[in-house]
């Protein structure tokens, strides 16, 4: 009885076995009822993931299209991940990024971008080199352009020592039982057989070395000098390794260290160093480290001389000006050395027109100029408050002087209707802050024909700083026509550097505005504290234009230095006969269509908006090497036609 039971036990587990195999073949293969009823669940929820991810991107979509104004993307950072050489097949990474509430996407290697999350892992990954990639794209839809990477190695495993042996043992001899003597006799003794010493044993071999040793460079050159001579030391992680040696593209060579070099050409450099152990074991991440020989620069030429005689000299504020009014044209009225208040010019002359300028360049300060009529210039001196040209006035000059206060440096014809005709404002010192901006023009225009309504020429423009008042470098926000903005230099403000925009819908004339170069100028570091009384304030852009206007070329630019804040925007709307070209910008940007514009020979790190399909001679580039940034030379290493074809310290500024 207990072994049919036994029996009918062993069929029914074996029946239940049966079709619990037959359940889960179905269900993994989709069909019979199980399998039905998880690929609906599976369906239902991925229609669930469609709708939150479709409502997902129509938010960010309509976050970007409400010009909510943020349009700084995300910087993503990765906090973990594998060593640079591994054997493990998997590898997990932890990142983040600068700004709350973004979102991920990741790739391996070649692979396509799909979204992740932190952290990522990846498992059963092949031998050889990979690089893991990941990118932050913030609620606005700005995606960074230079997502975080960590690359790393997967080798093989050393393979495992080979198996020890057993010992061979033998067992003692034990001796033979023996009759005990009689009583009354004393045993003799036995004597015992010593066991046999253990077999000795064969040492297995030392397992092969297949660990290639890690390089170090101790020390060397770094960032930038004047040297055309270097010396690196470096090191290995195993004892007796050899190492070879590299200069730039040169072929490897036999080195020691320390290592010496040279005759330097000026430029960029990177040496590299390599380790091979007793093994042959070389080292595929060889150590590398990168430098740039800059060249020196001259001296900055000496401020030039007065001019040649002066045709009277004066020692008062209303002597200049009576000086000035009753001059002949050609005529030089200096202003001896001393501090005056502010002198306010009218006297409309014949070309070549009237001066009046400092005795000594710098040697007079003024509190503030005003100049009305026609062809007059104001030079050397420096000025403690604002220059004004006034509405009405043509051929005015402003040249070499320093400016370091008022509401404006030089407001250029503070009117919405009347024009400023011809004028020019050269070599000038503006040394914010000031209570609004270093140049403010309203309406310039182009009387004599010379395709020029105001030149605005090798002027050095800083400590410019946005205080509420829409701090800017360069504003004209009223119609005028024919500006020349070239050879400026920009550097340390916060501020927008260059900025045009028609404002007729405040009640002005209207637009468009015709005429604007932008050429050869420098613009670097924005990044300045915001003035007082704020404390904090809002990133500007260092070039902004908003249509409409005609006529627009901007050429051998350069707008480096602050990453993706080194920018070059466009708004609104823009001439079909627009032309940039030759110049070195971080960031081109626009919110308008700019397809039927002329896009070509610059070179930029990001470029985003709508542009032409064919930019013919472009070059992408993030990192580049510029002869001496720490005078702030930002010709390229390499020369060329592209960004600016001269160095501050060339140039003149000021008195």
């Amino acid at each position: 009885m207990t072994s049919r039971r036994s029996n009918y036990a062993v069929v029914l587990a074996a029946f239940l076995v049966i079709f619990l195999l037959s359940v889960g073949i179905s269900a993994a293969a989709g069909s019979g009822p199980i399998g039905s009823f998880l690929a609906k669940a599976k369906e239902a929820q991925r229609a669930r993931h469609s709708v939150r991810v479709s409502l997902s991107e129509a938010i960010a979509a309509a976050l970007r299209k409400s010009g909510s104004g943020d349009t700084t993307a995300p910087e993503t950072t990765i906090s973990a991940g594998p060593e640079a050489t591994t054997t493990a097949t998997s590898a997990e990474f932890s990142f983040s990024a600068s700004e709350a509430s973004v979102t991920f996407a990741c790739k391996l290697d070649k692979g396509r971008w799909s979204r992740c999350k932190s952290p990522r892992t990846f498992a059963e990954l092949a031998l050889g080199p990979h690089t893991f990639a990941v990118r932050a794209t913030d609620r606005a839809g700005n995606v960074d352009a230079t997502p975080a990477t960590w690359s790393w190695s997967v080798v093989a495993p050393p393979p495992p020592p080979p198996a020890e042996e057993p010992v061979s043992e033998e067992s003692p001899t034990v001796p033979a039982e023996e009759t005990p003597p009689p009583a009354e006799e004393t045993p003799a003794p036995v004597e015992e057989t010593p066991p046999p010493p253990p077999a000795e044993e064969t040492p297995p071999p030392p397992p092969a070395d297949t660990t290639a040793p890690e390089t170090t460079i101790l020390s060397g050159p770094s960032g930038t000098t004047l040297a055309t001579v270097a010396e690196l030391t470096f090191s290995a992680s195993e004892s007796g390794s050899t190492f070879q040696c590299k200069l730039d593209s040169g072929s490897w060579a036999t080195c020691a260290s320390p290592k010496s070099l040279s005759g330097l050409a000026v430029g960029a450099h990177t040496f590299s160093v390599r380790a091979t152990d007793a093994a042959g074991n070389v080292d595929s991440t060889p150590a590398s480290r990168g430098w740039t020989v800059e060249a020196e620069q001259a001296p900055p030429p000496p401020p030039p001389p007065p001019a040649e005689g002066c045709t009277t000299t004066v020692s008062s504020v209303s002597a200049a000006q009576s000086s000035v009014a009753s001059a002949a044209p050609g005529a030089v009225v200096c202003l001896a050395n001393g501090s005056y208040g502010k002198v306010a010019l009218e006297a409309t002359k014949a070309e070549p027109g009237v001066t009046l300028r400092a005795a000594n360049p710098g040697g007079a300060t003024i509190a503030g100029a005003s100049l009305q009529g026609k062809n007059l210039t104001l030079a050397r001196f420096v000025s403690t408050s604002s220059v004004t040209i006034k509405p009405g006035a043509q051929g005015m000059t402003v040249e070499h002087n320093r400016v370091t206060g008022g509401g404006q440096g030089i407001d250029g014809c503070p009117s919405s209707t009347t024009t400023c005709d011809d004028t020019a404002i050269i070599g000038n010192q503006l040394i914010g802050p000031f209570e609004e901006d270093a140049i403010h023009l309203n309406r310039y225009h182009d009387a004599n024909g010379d395709g020029v309504g105001i030149l605005i020429e090798g002027n050095e423009i800083t400590n410019v700083r946005e205080n509420g008042n829409h701090s800017d470098c360069l504003q004209t926000v009223w119609v005028g026509d024919h500006i020349v903005f070239r050879r400026n230099y920009l550097h340390d403000n916060r501020c927008q550097g260059f900025f045009v925009k028609d404002q007729a819908s405040l009640g002005g004339v209207s637009g468009p505005i015709t005429g604007i170069t932008v050429e050869d100028n420098l613009f670097l570091r924005n990044h300045e504290p915001c003035g007082p009384p704020l404390t904090s304030c809002g990133q500007p852009m260092y070039f902004q234009v908003f249509g409409p206007y005609s006529q627009f070329k901007m050429k051998r630019n350069t707008i480096w230095g602050d990453g993706a804040d080194s920018i070059a925007a466009f708004r609104e709307s823009t001439g079909a006969d627009t032309q940039i070209s030759n110049n070195v910008i971080y960031r081109l940007w626009t919110d308008t269509n700019m397809s039927a514009v002329s896009l070509s020979e610059n070179t930029l790190c990001n470029r985003e908006g709508s542009w032409p399909s064919s930019r013919p001679g472009e070059t992408m580039a993030c990192s580049l090497s510029f002869r001496n940034t720490a005078a702030d030379d930002y010709r390229l290493s390499s020369g060329g036609t592209r960004g600016v074809d001269w160095a501050p310290a060339e140039v003149h500024y000021g008195p």
